[in-house]
């Protein structure tokens, strides 16, 4: 990514912060999603929740992923299961220096109405797995808001933001940041999610951090995206 792309993406966004410090977040991002090995329970990459299977929106068979031994499907960096155990340890790396108590990473399909978001990973509390992009959703969650008009969005006080209006409905954290991941011709790919129990808890180095991170994390995007539509259509 080179300094001018991230540039017009702070110019975009209408943030003032230093180039240089977003680069070399980049560059520590990208070397722990290259890098880190862990194991992580198959049920946190492909989870089913109220009738929605990550697996099958992939159009892949649970039971046949649950069968098969985490090394195999771990040793091919061209597969899905490879690319979100990556981008599960780049948001946990991130989360855990900034202590967030909740962080998520959604993958949007707009459409000529209500784009719908997809929960491809997340921890902490929970979130939709598939939310409808409509007027009361973006009223109630910052991520879809961001999903809409490809904004960042970062709210320091959320209970203000409920007083006058700006959000509504039931909110579990008192700061919330949603950072879009969007795409060459600025369409929108997905939304990074992160959040405080505490109001005035975003710091500037950890949303250079969560910047870096949708800059990184884009072409990774970008194959998920190839591959539902591939099945969709």
């Amino acid at each position: 990514m080179t300094c001018a792309q991230v540039r017009d993406y702070l110019q975009t966004q209408g943030l003032k912060l230093p180039v240089q410090e977003i680069q070399m977040a980049m560059l520590v991002t990208q070397s722990v999603l290259e890098l880190a090995q862990a194991e992580i329970d198959l049920s946190v990459l492909w989870y089913e929740e109220n009738g929605f299977s990550l697996a099958e929106k992939f159009n892949l068979n649970t039971n046949a992923l649950r069968q098969t031994h985490p090394a195999d499907l771990f040793t091919s960096k061209d597969n899905i299961a490879y690319t979100l155990r990556q981008l599960y340890l780049v948001l946990d790396s991130v989360a855990s220096r900034h202590h967030n108590d909740t962080f998520a990473l959604y993958l949007y399909e707009g459409n000529d109405e209500a784009g719908e978001l997809f929960r491809l990973l997340a921890r902490g509390c929970q979130l939709p797995a598939i939310l409808k992009c409509d007027q009361q959703q973006i009223n109630q969650y910052l991520f879809a808001r961001t999903a809409i008009t490809g904004w960042l969005n970062q709210v320091n006080d959320v209970q203000s933001w409920l007083n006058d209006g700006s959000l509504s409905g039931k909110q579990n954290a008192a700061s919330q940041l949603a950072v879009p991941v969007s795409g060459d011709q600025g369409q929108i790919l997905g939304v990074l999610y992160a959040d405080h129990q505490q109001p005035d808890a975003i710091t500037d180095t950890e949303l250079i951090e969560w910047i870096a991170l949708a800059m990184v994390v884009t072409p990774l995007l970008y194959n998920l995206h190839d591959a539902a539509t591939h099945i969709k259509g």
